[in-house]
């Protein structure tokens, strides 16, 4: 018995790692694969047989253990994402940022709660407010897995879903407090209370940023295990300080996360936590699988299709709107909508809080209620990577239903921000295209823009808004695009570089240009020696790699001294290069404050 947790951590890697394979042979998200392994190890599965191999259990119907590991799971999982996000980006889109996501908040809320006001003898007035509080916030780490995974984070429409689901979990923060004490929770007294916590943990993390977190980390920085430590250690004090003023252990670590966010060396602090966090991810969703029961025969139709409505349809729709009539056009509106078509892992936090298993009487959510939305989280999760690639096809009907729309309804008010990253040459013929301004991209159009006619591709409205200042042709766009490609116009390019490291999406470009015009160059780039081939096979007609590139100049350089005997016919260039790195060393400095 006192091997149990041991045990059941292994069924749960051993049962990831098995659904996880079946997963990548039917090219599935591996989100589906672990919730699968949850249900077939959990108390619905296995774990309901009872069966044993040599008095080992192959089934897992103890839960109790599990919820606390998940719990812990969600709280080291929402330290690394604040670790990893930077709340300065909020600050480009802010202002639709704070107004869109409260007021979403506060009307899937209000609606909710009327609902249970109407229809009380399907749903009762407190039960309503806790699923209203479940049904409004959206999925921090799903979301930002997929655009990771993706290369999407720093797009447009990636950085107004951070800043929706950053303002959703400072919201958050006051929300689960408040529904703990929900009795006494529409007195202004307690809500001040709530208030001032969340208030001392964030200005303590504020303080020990200031003050603490620099100088042990710089101090730790050439040590691999104490600077792994320094990171879990934050972790674990932040959880200390939210237990000590009675707030959730996860609120404690993604304030914790953001704190560490702002140091120069939040890259480096992730890259240690990474294969923890991997971890934890597997943990958090076999134990959502685990939790599934299908008991809610009780439960009315009409409420399981009022749930599914506000999460699919009326909260991606407000969403939608939000950001269609800030500017940012359509299309993004619909990345938006249906990337936030999902629920929030704090939701599993505040149902575990409104039900208990072992005194369901005393529970404000009832068996069946639970268990419809465990489901309905869980169900959101595995569609979200569905519904974000589903965009395309859903924003061409989207674009087929408004050609019947009045003019006053198609104006171009509802993509005038998309208007301020565009700067494009009224006749495109003979130019270079660059798509993708990154680390590499920006020299190349640093260096021929002044002689040649050049026109920069981006998903990066901050590096879009750069190129136009510095009077470089340029405007937003993603290479997989074929609206964004036509506007560059390849057809007629004298030359198209494909500078983006997403292999995917510049197979996609790359098809597209040479349907266009097949004897339009194209330079791409590579990382890994399969993905070279790949673009070589579709048509590139030069793949630059790297990695590749730096080792043969450092052998090149390496041969020339070993055949010469002589440093100097390597170092000729030295003093210029100093300089160089010189300028590049202040520009580290200024940005990073390194």
């Amino acid at each position: 018995m006192e091997f149990t947790l041991l045990i059941d951590l292994g069924l749960i890697v051993v049962a990831a790692t098995l659904f996880g394979y079946i997963a990548k042979v039917l090219k599935q998200p591996s989100l589906l694969a672990y919730i699968l392994a949850g249900i077939a190890i959990g108390p619905i599965g296995l774990g309901a047989l009872g069966y044993s191999f040599g008095g080992i259990p192959i089934g897992i119907s103890n839960m109790q253990d599990i919820r606390i590991l998940s719990e812990l799971g969600i709280a080291f999982l929402l330290f690394s994402i604040g670790v990893e996000l930077d709340a300065r980006k909020l600050f480009s889109v802010g202002k639709l940022a704070g107004i869109g996501a409260t007021l979403q908040v506060v009307l899937t809320i209000a609606i909710v709660t009327l609902f249970g006001v109407v229809f009380p003898e399907i749903i009762s007035f407190e039960q309503s407010i806790f699923l209203g509080v479940i049904l409004a916030f959206s999925s921090t780490m799903v979301v930002l897995k997929l655009l990771g995974d993706n290369y999407q984070i720093n797009t447009l429409h990636g950085r107004i879903l951070i800043g929706f689901l950053l303002i959703q979990d400072f919201l958050v923060i006051l929300a689960i407090p408040l529904l703990k004490g929900i009795g006494s929770a529409i007195g202004p007294s307690f809500f001040g209370l709530v208030v001032i916590k969340v208030a001392v943990l964030i200005g303590a993390a504020a303080l020990i940023n200031r003050h603490l977190l620099p100088r042990v980390f710089r101090f730790s920085l050439n040590y691999h295990e104490e600077f792994y430590l320094a990171a879990l250690s934050s972790c674990f004090i932040f959880i200390a300080l939210a237990l000590l003023m009675e707030l959730p252990i996860a609120i404690g670590a993604f304030i914790g996360g953001l704190a560490l966010s702002t140091l120069p060396y939040n890259t480096e602090i992730f890259n240690k936590i990474r294969g923890l966090r991997d971890f934890f991810v597997i943990i958090f969703f076999v134990s959502l699988g685990m939790q599934l029961t299908f008991f809610f025969a009780a439960i009315p139709i009409a409420l399981i299709a009022f749930i599914i409505a506000m999460v699919f349809i009326i909260k991606p729709l407000m969403y939608y709107l939000t950001t269609l009539f800030s500017g940012f056009g359509s299309r993004v509106g619909l990345i938006v909508a249906l990337g936030l078509a999902n629920v929030s892992e704090f939701s599993l936090i505040v149902a575990q809080m409104g039900y208990n298993p072992l005194d369901p009487g005393s529970s404000i959510l009832s068996r069946g209620l639970f268990s419809v939305i465990i489901l309905t989280i869980t169900i959101s999760m595995v569609l979200s990577p569905y519904l974000m690639r589903s965009y395309a096809g859903v924003n061409k009907a989207l674009e087929k239903a408004g050609k019947r729309l009045p003019k006053r309804l198609k104006g171009a008010r509802f993509s005038r921000k998309l208007a301020s990253l565009e700067m494009i040459p009224k006749k495109l013929e003979g130019h270079i295209i660059v798509i993708g301004a990154g680390t590499m991209g920006s020299s190349i159009a640093k260096a021929l823009y002044k002689n040649h006619s050049l026109n920069v591709v981006d998903q990066d409205s901050e590096v879009v808004y750069s190129c136009i200042k510095q009077r470089i042709n340029a405007f937003y766009g993603e290479a997989d695009e074929p609206e964004s490609l036509r506007k560059a116009n390849p057809k007629d390019a004298k030359l198209v570089v494909l500078a983006i490291p997403n292999i995917k999406a510049s197979l996609k470009a790359l098809s597209f240009i040479k349907r266009a015009n097949k004897i339009t160059p194209v330079f791409a780039r590579a990382h890994y020696y399969g993905d070279a081939l790949k673009l070589y096979r579709a048509g590139a007609d030069f793949v630059c790699m790297p990695y590749v590139v730096g080792g043969n100049v450092f052998l090149k350089n390496i041969g020339r001294f070993l055949d010469s005997g002589k440093i100097s016919t390597v170092i000729n260039l030295q003093n210029e290069y100093m300089r160089y790195l010189e300028e590049k060393a202040k520009e580290e400095k200024q940005h990073f404050g390194l």
